[in-house]
């Protein structure tokens, strides 16, 4: 609608063509704007016209035949038609005049005493009010993205304050505890190597050394959690070599559990990363999949269960979604999930930095990942990488 035009699209619905006749008259009495009228006579010839044809005003009767104008006027509002409407009578009636303006109705005349300028002063308000309200509602939409988009920032930013300072007391702490860890490793290696007739021995520096290594990937996380700035290591990393790995390290587990993989559209994608970390990332996902699904089925869910891996290719990025049919994230959870040190597992069962050192080191290559989808049903994590 542009009043400037002067040209306006009108519709009436009323089962009398004289009527008919008599607005077209009065329509073309008037001279400063011209009036496209389109006539229908009934109430399912209206109502087809006001939900698939564009029309600025429609001028309703309240006679239509079995129907009122009022039942129509409901049926626009339940449909959500934006078009402003006019009802029309043949004479006044208080109650009807309020109860079609409680039910939406733009304005209320009585035939009686319609004139070229009253008809025209009427449909220019009308349209003028209409385009008020679109203006309204398009700013109040504006407004509630300019919002949202702030919530996202203001969150996104104490996201970044709290990981840089977790992140420069990781890296403090990691470079601590590297050191002395090494020597320790060292020591135990050499006493199991002089340990050659003593088994028990053997076994416990075994089990030493393999804590040690679980205590020095835990490091290496948090040394990747001090990331703050784009990695000097990214290079062409080819997706499909990464996940095949991956997924050699994981066949048996998947096996074991009967847990199906779905893989769609693997092609030899190049994207700018690095290729160790980028399997870390995949595989932090996939066993946090697994352990989805695990607690699924500890609370009933038995049916099948599957993991997908899907790809997509768009704008200079490569997407790879990873969705399972596990347990879902909680609604309060949701917006927690990349932060430090987070975890809904069981003491001794997870660190909370899985997730955290996958988002830095995505970031790090410039790329991103989300949440993208949870329900009670599974959960999908969304990776964007750019291509190489």
């Amino acid at each position: 609608m542009n009043l400037a035009i002067n040209q306006f699209r009108v519709l009436l619905i009323d089962d009398d063509e004289d009527e008919h006749f008599f607005i077209r008259d009065l329509l073309s009495d008037i001279k400063n704007s011209h009036f496209l009228l389109t006539w229908k006579s009934s109430y399912q010839s209206g109502l087809e016209s006001l939900k698939n044809e564009s029309h600025d005003v429609c001028l309703l009767d309240y006679r239509l035949g079995e129907y009122t104008g009022i039942d129509l006027l409901k049926k626009a509002q339940e449909l959500n038609i934006a078009c402003p409407i006019i009802i029309l009578t043949g004479q006044g009636d208080f109650e009807t005049d309020l109860q079609a303006m409680q039910i939406g109705a733009s304005e209320y005349i009585i035939k009686g005493q319609l004139t070229s300028p009253l008809l025209e002063r009427t449909l220019r308000y009308t349209i003028k009010q209409a385009m008020d309200m679109e203006d309204l509602k398009d700013q109040k939409e504006k407004y509630k993205k300019l919002l949202e988009e702030r919530t996202e920032m203001e969150s996104q930013i104490l996201m970044q304050d709290r990981m840089a300072s977790i992140g420069l007391l990781a890296s403090s702490l990691a470079h601590e505890i590297g050191t002395p860890m090494g020597v320790i490793r060292s020591r135990a290696e050499l006493a199991q190597k002089k340990a050659l007739d003593n088994k028990s021995l053997q076994q416990d520096m075994e089990t030493v050394i393999n804590q040690i290594d679980r205590i020095s990937k835990l490091v290496n996380s948090l040394l990747n959690l001090a990331r703050s700035k784009p990695s000097d290591y990214v290079t062409a990393v080819n997706v499909e070599q990464v996940i095949n790995d991956v997924l050699n390290l994981l066949k048996h587990e998947l096996d074991r559990k009967n847990i199906a993989l779905q893989i769609q559209k693997l092609q030899p994608y190049l994207v700018k990363s690095e290729s160790g970390p980028l399997g870390q990332v995949l595989l932090n996902l996939l066993v946090n999949a697994i352990h989805a699904i695990e607690d699924a089925k500890e609370h009933g869910r038995n049916d099948s269960h599957s993991i997908a891996l899907s790809f997509e290719e768009s704008n200079g990025l490569v997407t790879i979604l990873v969705t399972d049919t596990g347990c879902g994230i909680s609604q309060v959870n949701l917006n927690e999930v990349f932060k430090p040190f987070f975890t809904t597992k069981d003491i001794g069962h997870g660190t909370g930095l899985g997730l955290t050192t996958s988002y830095k080191l995505v970031q790090s290559w410039g790329g991103s990942i989300s949440v993208k989808q949870t329900s009670a049903l599974g959960t999908t994590f969304k990776i964007n990488l750019l291509k190489a």
